[in-house]
């Protein structure tokens, strides 16, 4: 197990392979092994000769799990991820994220552009550049709901739902995940992703209920493509193999 910190919080993280690094970031209510590991990204990163360096944002799985809204939001999780480059002695990645990782990454993209040579935004969508309806505004106080409920909330969409039983299954704590969905993830604004100037793949599922889907965002972005998953959701889209080989591809 490595660690590293980040302004005194111990943040997980994980080396895999050789080869062109590229950092994996998951989504919100999971971590890296139940978003990457468990369904063969590792190994199909690095059967293309890409070296794998995964990692737990704050709040999530192996990661410490602060209790205080201020410390998550779009800027703290990215500054775990400089945090593990700076660690490793990494200048310059690839970057995929997932859901909520995906925020992480255009943020990332956008302030820090030298640091990254390739990203891919994975089971996200336009809400990123402030399109309703699948906006991290719309969707977060939903997850505060969920992270209040004692027993597995039957009531509430299944897609909502889902995540009651991620938070369990990863390690995580109810309490982490209420704290990080009060927190800030604003929109990028279209002007500044107008500006981003390195190869980005936007891929979707046609039936995302989460975060949607992405055409607009990879059209505004300078060097977008843009790759819809026919019948895949917001969260299998992890596991569909055509999904793992394009992007590797891509990357690679």
């Amino acid at each position: 197990m490595a660690y590293c910190k980040n302004r005194n919080l111990s943040i997980y993280y994980e080396q895999h392979g050789k080869g062109s690094p590229v950092v994996l970031i998951h989504g919100g209510a999971v971590n890296f092994q139940n978003n990457y590991a468990v369904f063969g990204w590792i190994e199909r990163l690095n059967k293309s000769g890409l070296q794998v360096i995964g990692l737990d944002l704050r709040g999530h799985g192996k990661s410490d799990k602060p209790l205080q809204a201020e410390c998550y939001g779009t800027e703290n999780l990215a500054s775990d991820v400089l945090a593990v480059m700076d660690e490793l002695g990494l200048d310059k990645v690839s970057i995929i994220g997932y859901s909520m990782g995906s925020a992480v990454a255009l943020h990332l993209i956008q302030t820090f552009p030298a640091r990254f040579s390739k990203a891919v935004l994975v089971a996200t969508g336009d809400g990123l550049l402030g399109f309703s309806p699948h906006t991290f505004c719309a969707l977060l106080p939903v997850l505060v709901e969920v992270a209040s409920r004692s027993e597995f909330p039957h009531d509430l969409p299944p897609h909502v739902a889902a995540y009651w039983n991620f938070v369990t299954e990863s390690g995580g704590s109810r309490e982490a995940l209420s704290a990080m969905a009060q927190a800030d993830y604003p929109s990028l604004s279209i002007e500044l992703a107008s500006k981003i100037d390195i190869p980005v793949l936007i891929v979707s599922g046609e039936n995302d209920p989460v975060l949607g889907q992405g055409p607009r965002l990879a059209k505004t972005l300078p060097r977008g493509e843009y790759l819809e998953i026919k019948k895949a959701d917001h969260f299998n889209l992890a596991a569909i193999s055509s999904v793992k080989n394009a992007i590797a591809d891509y990357i690679s």
